[in-house]
């Protein structure tokens, strides 16, 4: 892995894809801002992701996390 996107929120970088690193590994991060083309490109990439797996999945009710994720963030 060379880079990844991520978005900085409440003094944390917060990674917008999977990352393969151990727990408390270090790294060193090299900070360039996205233009505003890049993060549309990435709103679409996820938009389209999101209408493949409602494809996939056919009408079949889709598992929300969304107060699981909002638990962890409040911990």
């Amino acid at each position: 892995m060379s880079q990844i996107e991520a978005i900085y929120r409440n003094g944390v970088f917060e990674p917008l894809e999977p990352v393969d690193l151990k727990d408390e590994q270090r790294v060193r991060l090299s900070i360039e801002v996205a233009d505003k083309g890049a993060i549309e490109a990435w709103f679409k990439c996820a938009a389209a992701l999101r209408e493949e797996i409602l494809e996939r999945r056919r009408g079949e009710p889709v598992p929300d996390s969304t107060l699981g994720i909002a638990e962890d963030r409040m911990r």
